[in-house]
């Protein structure tokens, strides 16, 4: 990926409106610090890698919320307590 201190230079570049909304994705889901950043990231990793980065952590915030809201789905698993005495047996 982008090398910090690498000699960078400006260029304009007209993309399609999907790819601007990839990139604010990206941002908004900490998958890069900053738009440009996003951009030197879809040209180095290309779109299909970052379109895949972005689902994973679409994925991840969905079920974080889900979780949040309806508690972990593992209602039966066993406490501490259940495996030390199973331990101690």
């Amino acid at each position: 990926m982008l090398v910090c201190g690498e000699n960078l230079q400006t260029v304009t570049i007209k993309v399609s409106q999907r790819v601007v909304r990839i990139v604010e994705d990206m941002v908004r889901l900490g998958i890069a610090r900053s738009r440009n950043h996003a951009y030197n990231m879809i040209i180095e990793a290309g779109l299909p890698k970052v379109m895949e980065l972005i689902e994973r952590k679409r994925r991840v915030e969905e079920l974080t919320e889900k979780f949040l809201r309806e508690g972990l789905p593992y209602r039966e698993l066993p406490t501490v307590e259940d495996v030390e005495e199973a331990r101690g047996r």
